[in-house]
């Protein structure tokens, strides 16, 4: 079985990522999306539906909302008596964190790695959105004989999506060159910051960057390795969105609405996608209330209209309010009669009645957390 094989790490190094208020109380990994999940959901269950059940995720942020929504992993199986989920923070000042990056965060807590009892290690991030099963890639790694394996997608949208993502250059299926995507050009193959190696492998590369100083970043090290070592790449086929600023968010959160990509994601034979279970009442619909093409989750009260929207938990929407092309999170009240369209608005918030905020898909307005409009 995978889980005897195959253990994985997620880095939530944050540092290339630009979600604006979305982020200031919280880590990326948190951040509330379609509806009823968290950013991290994604990769997690990805990870569990694959067999894996020895996951350690290591963060130089304030973990707090993450360690409150993660719990004791109950929802992804991951409460275990062996094996099972870890989160490691380790908060530098600024100056330190220049200086030290996030191998030393990995390399302080290196027992957990090398204790454990699988010989590969998946080493990801929770940024990248798509449904797969690991796997396909450990026997990829193991049948090719390379030190290593680097997932990639071949996309034909790099001009206006994957903004900053690491792009690899490839002849004749050979990995010959990385670089970042500047959207000069619509087809590139974007690197889905997910690789597999031994976990030898891992910690000799951790050990070698930390006392030369070569890489204080695991993504570098990973990519000199990539470029200098025997290496095995595996092209997916399916989609995949990376969440690296606002607009990503809400485009992501708009492909949602199309049936294909929704049941690519959530109903996929690879495995459901899980999260922290709430108990909400049904959602409430008043005779004059309209809603389409929206996502709108339990425990709400929708009295006005809704359209191209992603509702959270526990929303209130007045009389004769309209909400379109908007993100609403948990516990906030749209007022009656308010006019809403392009709005992101964050947990808590309250639009008070006959309001009205129009903003622009690629500029929305942001209305932050527990904010009074």
């Amino acid at each position: 079985m995978v889980k005897n094989y195959l253990m994985a790490i997620l880095n939530l190094n944050e540092d290339h990522i630009n979600m604006r208020e979305l982020t200031t109380d919280r880590p990326v990994a948190s951040l509330p999306i379609a509806g009823r999940y968290r950013l991290i959901d994604f990769i997690l269950s990805n990870i569990t539906n694959s067999g894996i059940f020895n996951v350690g995720i290591f963060s130089q942020r304030k973990t707090r909302s993450l360690s409150e929504h993660l719990g004791d992993g109950a929802p992804w199986d991951l409460d275990r008596i062996k094996d099972g989920l870890y989160l490691f923070t380790n908060q530098y000042e600024l100056n330190e964190k220049l200086t030290r990056g996030d191998i030393q965060s990995i390399y302080e807590n290196r027992d957990f790695i090398s204790r454990s009892k699988q010989e590969y290690i998946l080493v990801t991030t929770p940024f990248m959105i798509y449904n797969f099963n690991f796997e396909k890639l450990l026997h990829s790694n193991i049948n090719s004989g390379a030190n290593i394996t680097a997932m990639y997608k071949e996309v034909d949208n790099a001009d206006v999506s994957f903004y900053g993502s690491f792009a690899y250059s490839i002849s004749d299926n050979k990995l010959t060159g990385i670089g970042k995507n500047m959207c000069s050009t619509n087809i590139q193959n974007i690197a889905m910051d997910c690789v597999i190696m031994k976990k030898d492998y891992f910690l000799n590369m951790v050990y070698d960057n930390l006392e030369s100083g070569e890489h204080i970043y695991l993504a570098d090290a990973i990519n000199s390795k990539l470029l200098s070592d025997k290496v095995n790449l595996f092209k997916f086929d399916g989609y995949i969105k990376c969440i690296k600023d606002i607009r990503s968010y809400r485009e992501f959160n708009r492909d949602i609405l199309e049936e294909n990509i929704s049941n690519e994601i959530f109903r996929n034979p690879n495995g459901l996608i899980y999260t922290k279970i709430k108990d909400e009442a049904p959602t409430y619909f008043s005779d004059d209330s309209k809603v389409e093409n929206s996502i709108i989750a339990s425990g709400s009260l929708i009295e006005g209209t809704v359209k191209n929207s992603i509702i959270s938990r526990k929303v209130k929407i007045g009389k004769g309010a309209v909400v379109e092309n908007s993100i609403v999170m948990q516990n906030c009240i749209i007022g009656e009669n308010s006019y809403i369209s392009n709005m992101i608005s964050d947990k808590n918030a309250t639009i008070s009645n006959s309001k009205k905020l129009i903003g622009d898909f690629n500029m929305p307005i942001i209305i932050k957390k527990g904010g009074v409009i």
